[in-house]
């Protein structure tokens, strides 16, 4: 045959012939014996054929869509989107979903024969053929049911987690050969076997790809036209079914695309028309109306989650780390974007708003001054649940938002590092509530006195892990202001916050079991690893902590001495409406009941008179709390809880230097510290907060008496290098406290009498 045009195109031709009698030989005959068995045929090839065909695999594993997860909060009591996550933004919806617009325009589109044919269209393949042996436009030749079963192996190729096992896997999926094609027609006619004709069109509706990561007929229906499927107009289905032809070509959100997705749309409409599925009225009155589109994207990603950003960023890093949602990362980020799950969260929006309206208040988004941080979250004792989680930033995963600006960050202040890339600051003096609590589970008394004097103390004389600390150097302790000297209680050292006598705690307990007891109650590592056993860590000076993982320690106390791990996720279910496993508080005692009481009991006199004094809320609520300023004011904490609800609150430095107490300016806070000092800051915060909590969440006016044995008794302890007592400066009288502590039990014998607490300092 010579090489010329002509030669070439008959050479074309007699492929497409070829092409035309393997494919419709195989598909015309076979088909015809597989949907009617009892069809005689003779003739070795015609019976070679049909075992050929045969032979091919039938039976189409359907596995589930690819849907969106949608993650949501709750408002008055009723669920409110915060944000969804996918690969493919596909709702699938039932038959009874899906209008009669939308049944016949996917008809009339794509297969008018669907409801007459079994699966594998015998004319429809010759017509194509022969259009294509005649240099004409391609005519479609495949079923709604093989179109059905070649996004089924789509689905299937990109579920696969491994890149290269799912290229080869889609190549194969959308090979042109005339071999995949009778692979295709075969899996048809066993589906049209196994599925009813409406169960079939059903699926394909909900497979089918309309544009970007818009996928399936409700989630089109949504997108173009923020309207349900149901809600579909005759016109609006057409327009939508007009896409599945070429996705990319008459997808409706753009612009451009918009002149030959009409056309194609009323292409449609005509054979509704010529099919008797509408009138010529309707079709004259659809053809007319312009394609008008109301294009509404679902809230994707936690960018979208507005006040509740940084909340949503931890939720989608608890799906994406606990092994509750797959055995590998790989795995679990895939769950995420395809499961389909509804997740409703612990978050209580309404106080959430009012959370993060109090924080702007105080702490402003950024400052010429120096980087300010701000975050505080709260938790409920006894359930773990965080209800509110804010900080004084714009959250931007992307960084496309703000750029360089400070006022905008993906990093989560209130969270560890494995769950939203914090580092957690320095706790401080909130840190003193684990030496507080080893103190009375080994014997001593709240109104035990100690020496609380600034010193230098040999490490040796810590106890680490059952030996002297011969590993670390001579340490320093040196207290917040010059007049805190002297002999103190227990007590009085802790509404004062002294340093001095929390390092005579110190000396008398074993640094490990402080470290083993912090961690048991959640107040871990925020960068991962152990906690530091170094003599510093009785004052907070050691290791970082996030203040989520404070706030669940706190909340133990609260919660009667049982600690419950924070949870961020209430409940999943599935597409289908099925309760999926979520993770649990693992709710375990960590500190006996009793020591529990008496270390309320010591913390409420850090807010009625101690370096909380003014913090306490007007609601008559029973709170206890502690703050926290680590060296040279880097970090400062607030932290304090009702019977219902603790929060903790961290203001100062995300990245750099400042001392937060030489550092004015900021808006004025007006408790009993008033002032602009940025140190300051954080009483107003966590008095704001915890007033909107305790208006939803209510909780105890008062709290049950401690022990006896836990206030009273024991020898002084006063150490070799104890000086005399130099009585602190008289203390400023406080503001009336609304909740007065319980009445100690009787005493029962003598006891020192306790020291005065020195001036509140901030």
């Amino acid at each position: 045959m010579p090489n010329t045009p002509s030669g070439r195109r008959i050479g074309t031709m007699l492929s497409s012939l070829l092409a035309f009698f393997a494919v419709a030989g195989i598909a015309g005959v076979l088909v015809a014996v597989l949907l009617t068995p009892a069809v005689a045929l003779s003739g070795a090839g015609a019976k070679q054929g049909i075992g050929l065909f045969e032979s091919l695999p039938g039976d189409l594993k359907i596995g589930a869509l690819q849907q969106r997860t949608s993650i949501y909060a709750t408002s008055h009591g009723k669920p409110v989107l915060l944000a969804s996550f996918y690969a493919q933004n596909r709702v699938v919806i039932p038959w009874d979903a899906v209008p009669l617009s939308v049944q016949d325009a996917a008809i009339a589109g794509e297969d008018v024969r669907f409801y007459h044919h079994g699966g594998v269209d015998a004319n429809a393949i010759a017509r194509a053929a022969v259009a294509d042996v005649l240099g004409k436009s391609l005519q479609g030749a495949s079923t709604i049911t093989q179109q059905y079963v070649k996004n089924v192996c789509v689905q299937q190729a990109e579920a696969i987690t491994d890149v290269k096992k799912a290229q080869t896997a889609y190549a194969e999926c959308i090979d042109p050969s005339a071999g995949r094609k009778v692979r295709e027609m075969r899996l048809a006619i066993g589906l049209e076997k196994k599925y009813t004709k409406n169960e079939i069109l059903l699926g394909y509706l909900n497979i089918a790809g309309f544009g970007g990561r818009v996928y399936g007929i409700e989630a089109a229906a949504q997108y173009y036209f923020g309207v349900q499927a149901k809600q579909l107009t005759v016109p609006q289905a057409a327009a939508l079914i007009a896409i599945v032809n070429n996705p990319e070509h008459f997808r409706l959100d753009v612009k451009a695309n918009l002149p030959a997705a009409t056309d194609r749309r009323d292409h449609i409409l005509a054979v509704e028309r010529e099919q008797g599925m509408i009138s010529a009225a309707a079709y004259r009155e659809a053809v007319a109306a312009p394609i008008t589109t109301h294009i509404t994207a679902p809230p994707t990603g936690c960018d979208a989650a507005g006040v509740a950003g940084f909340f949503c960023d931890y939720v989608k890093n608890v799906l994406e780390t606990d092994p509750t949602f797959g055995a590998t990362r790989q795995v679990r980020e895939a769950n995420l974007q395809t499961m389909g799950w509804k997740v409703t969260t612990t978050l209580n929006l309404d106080l959430q708003r009012t959370a993060q309206k109090v924080m702007n208040t105080y702490v402003p988004k950024s400052t010429k001054l120096f980087d300010v941080g701000g975050a505080a979250v709260s938790v409920q004792p006894g359930s773990g649940r965080v209800v509110s989680m804010v900080q004084n930033k714009d959250y931007d995963a992307s960084g496309s938002r703000g750029g360089t600006s400070s006022r905008y960050s993906a990093v989560n202040y209130n969270v560890d590092m494995a769950l939203g890339a914090g580092g957690g600051p320095q706790p401080g003096s909130t840190f003193k509530l684990f030496p507080l609590i080893d103190w009375l589970k080994t014997g001593h008394t709240l109104y035990q006195t100690v020496n609380g004097n600034p010193r230098t103390i040999p490490a040796s004389t810590f106890a680490k892990c059952g030996s002297p600390d011969y590993d670390d150097k001579a340490w320093s302790v040196g207290n917040d202001v010059p007049t805190e000297k002297g002999n103190y209680t227990v007590m009085a050292g802790t509404a004062g916050s002294v340093n001095g006598v929390f390092a005579s705690l110190g000396e008398e307990s074993d640094l490990c079991r402080i470290r083993d007891l912090a961690q048991s109650m959640d107040a871990t590592n925020a960068r991962g690893g152990r906690l530091s056993t170094v003599p510093a860590m009785v004052i907070g000076g050691a290791s970082s902590i996030a203040p989520i993982d404070m706030a669940t320690a706190y909340a133990t106390i609260a919660n009667h001495g049982v600690t419950c791990d924070p949870i961020a996720i209430d409940s999943i279910v599935d597409p289908d409406g099925h309760p999926m496993p979520v993770p649990k508080a693992n709710c375990r005692r960590t500190v006996p009941a009793a020591v529990a009481t008496a270390v309320a009991y010591a913390l409420h006199g850090v807010i009625a008179g101690g370096t909380m004094s003014g913090d306490q809320t007007a609601d008559g609520l029973y709170e206890f709390g502690k703050t926290g300023t680590t060296d040279n004011a880097k970090d400062t904490w607030a932290i304090g809880s009702t019977s219902k609800v603790t929060t903790a609150v961290w203001v100062g430095n995300a990245n750099g230097f400042a001392n937060l107490r030489q550092v004015y300016g900021f808006p004025y806070c007006g408790l009993s510290q008033g002032s602009t000092q940025s140190a300051i800051e954080r009483h107003c915060v966590w008095n704001g907060i915890q007033t909107a909590a305790n208006r939803i969440y209510g909780g105890a006016t008062g709290w049950a008496a401690p022990d006896s044995q836990y206030l009273y008794g024991g020898a002084a302890i006063l150490h070799a290098d104890a000086r005399p007592h130099v009585a602190p400066a008289p203390k400023p009288k406080p503001k009336p406290v609304t909740t007065p502590a319980p009445a100690p039990a009787p005493n029962p014998g003598p006891s020192p009498k306790p020291v005065h607490t020195p001036p509140p300092k901030h």
